[in-house]
Order: C-alpha cells, then sequence, then structure tokens
C-alpha cells in the first residue's frame, strides 16, 4: 500500500474561489495545488520567514483539493474512458451519466487505475459523483448561493453599481481535502502553515470570514499497482523543457488549463490590480502513457511593471503523481 499525508480542510466556511476574470456571479469548483502551494508560501512570507520562496515551493508536491463527505473521499476521474458499466440501466441514460462524472469514490477508483473493470448500478451515479455501494443515503458535499451585493464609490455622485456573488457551502460532514508529498522533517513546518491559512482564508472575501477552516492530519492509503504503465496526475503540471518528450502525449490522455488572474494576494495594495502573466498548466485527471520520474518546475508569472518593489509571483507545477494501469 501506498500511503500519504491527508490535510482535511473541515468546518469551511463559504468559499468563493475566482476564475481569473471579472465574473463573481460564478465560483469555481476547483481549489487547485498550485493556489495551495502559493498560499502556503504566503504564510512564510507573512511570517517574515527566512528562506527562498522558490526554494520552499520546490521542497515538496501537494494535490489539488477534492471532496469528502464524512469518511468517505473522492478522486479525481481519469482523463480519457473509464471501465465502468451500469447493469441495471438504459445504455444511452448510462452512458450520459457517466460522463458527468468528475469525481470517483476512493475504492472504486483504486479498482480502476489497477486496469480492472467496474460494474455498478445506477444508484450510484449521483451527479458528478460515483459511488461505492453503501447503506444510507448519499448528500453532495456542497451547495451555492448566488446573492446580489452592491460596490459603492468613494467618489460623490458615482451610483452605487450592483453584481452578482456565488458563494459555495460546504455541509457539517463534508469540505475539501488534499495530499501531501514531503519529507518528513518538513511535514510538521507544512502543517503548521495550513493551521494559519485555516485562519486567514483562501478565496475571495476572506475579510468577511471567506473560506476558513479546521485542519485535521489523516492518512491516506492506496493500494500499488503491481505493473504500471502510465502516470495520473492530482494535481497541476508545468513540465520541464526536458520532460515534454518524455510525457508521450500522442498515446496520452490529457488536457490543458490557463492560469493566470490578478495578483490578489500581494501585501502590496498598489499591485492588487495587476495580472500576472498566464501560463498553461497540465490538468487534474490527466494521463501520461510513461512511468519516467516527472519532476515539473516552479515558474515567475511577474508581470511586467516598473516599479523595482514588485516581487516575484511564483507558482508551482510539480506535479503529484500517482502510478496507474491503463486497459489497452
Amino acid at each position: 500500500m501506498a500511503t500519504y499525508t491527508l490535510v482535511k480542510l473541515k468546518d469551511m466556511t463559504p468559499l468563493h474561489i475566482g476564475t481569473g476574470k471579472e465574473n463573481y456571479d460564478f465560483s469555481a469548483l476547483d481549489l487547485q495545488s498550485d493556489t495551495l502551494s502559493a498560499a502556503l508560501a504566503a504564510m512564510k512570507a507573512q511570517n517574515g520567514e527566512s528562506g527562498d520562496l522558490e526554494e520552499f515551493l520546490n521542497s515538496f508536491t501537494i494535490s489539488s483539493a477534492f471532496p469528502f463527505v464524512g469518511d468517505r473521499y473522492f478522486l479525481p476521474k481519469p482523463q480519457g474512458k473509464i471501465s465502468v458499466t451500469v447493469s441495471d440501466g438504459e445504455e444511452y441514460v448510462s452512458r450520459k451519466k457517466l460522463k458527468k462524472i468528475k469525481y470517483i469514490e476512493v475504492d472504486l477508483w483504486s479498482d480502476l487505475v489497477a486496469g480492472k473493470e467496474v460494474s455498478v448500478v445506477e444508484r450510484q451515479l449521483q451527479d458528478k459523483f460515483l459511488l461505492s455501494i453503501r447503506n444510507g443515503d448519499f448528500r453532495k458535499p456542497y451547495k451555492s448561493q448566488v446573492n446580489q451585493r452592491v460596490t459603492i464609490s468613494r467618489e460623490e455622485g458615482i451610483d452605487a453599481d450592483p453584481f452578482f456573488f456565488e458563494w459555495v457551502y460546504f455541509h457539517s460532514d463534508s469540505g475539501l481535502y488534499c495530499l501531501l508529498d514531503t519529507q518528513e522533517s518538513q511535514r510538521d513546518d507544512l502543517i503548521r502553515l495550513f493551521k494559519q491559512l485555516g485562519e486567514f482564508g483562501v478565496g475571495t472575501d476572506k475579510n468577511i470570514g471567506g473560506g476558513k477552516f479546521d485542519v485535521e492530519i489523516r492518512n491516506l492509503s492506496l493500494p500499488e499497482i503491481a505493473t504500471p504503465d502510465s502516470q495520473l496526475l492530482l494535481s497541476l503540471f508545468i513540465p520541464a523543457k526536458e520532460e515534454v518528450e518524455r510525457l508521450n502525449l500522442q498515446d496520452s490522455w490529457y488536457d490543458l488549463l490557463q492560469r493566470g488572474g490578478y495578483i490578489a494576494g500581494s501585501q502590496e495594495m498598489d499591485f492588487r490590480h495587476l495580472r500576472k502573466k498566464s501560463v498553461y498548466m497540465f490538468k487534474v485527471g490527466s494521463v501520461f502513457k510513461t512511468t519516467d520520474r516527472l519532476s515539473g518546475k516552479v515558474v515567475n508569472l511577474r508581470p511586467r511593471w516598473d516599479d523595482e518593489q514588485l516581487h516575484s509571483v511564483f507558482r508551482s507545477g510539480k506535479p503529484f503523481v500517482v502510478p496507474v494501469k491503463l486497459k489497452p
């Protein structure tokens, strides 16, 4: 069994994750790995702790955050066709439901990434979630609500500007979790930073209580794959130049995601209106037909701006990967 450190973000207050655009009426549901690692680096800088932040980001890998409900943990569906059949449903309807699946409960996920065929019944397909068979009802871990808000100008004579804002609410027994891969000597320091981040918050509107959480540490064990032939991304990934050919993209299943947005997390108010440089990353769930070690890289998205005080804006593209076996 491969065992990973699981960081559980529980008792989370309402969350809004920006999309990099000025559309507050929609919140992304994905708390990505580069956002989490950058937030931990920001906590370190806020503490005034000496050290190179780029070196810090290179010292660990972290997955994106995935949902949990009670003691049920979900992992992302691998890109490409998954070997799942629905035994009691009409083929056309079942196929449409399978296309909507985004998260798979851990034990079923473990079978799929080991190259096994999985048979389920229709009640295991719940919106974006593929469930194991258990007693009791399943409740989606979150719900969203769009509220109307108003921006009031500080200048006289300018009308208030109404806009819509979406919050994501997690149920009391639900939340998000991520996986850590780091040296044992650094594990406690990262957990400390996670707890500080929980008090500070993630996402938008942290100043009014958004995105705060408590931290619980557990382990997650996944069965080892006997003869893996591929690797599955549980994080975003920017390959180093020399790694691109080794990814074997022609035989892989992947998608790309553009990352950018404003430097909203800067402690300097004058810089928060600036947009970071954009970069494309491989998305969570991408499957690469290679067993070579993947290292990725940390990039600096500092925009071009004529101010010596403007700091570096690092984003980690280091991959959190697990070995998998694909069916031919």
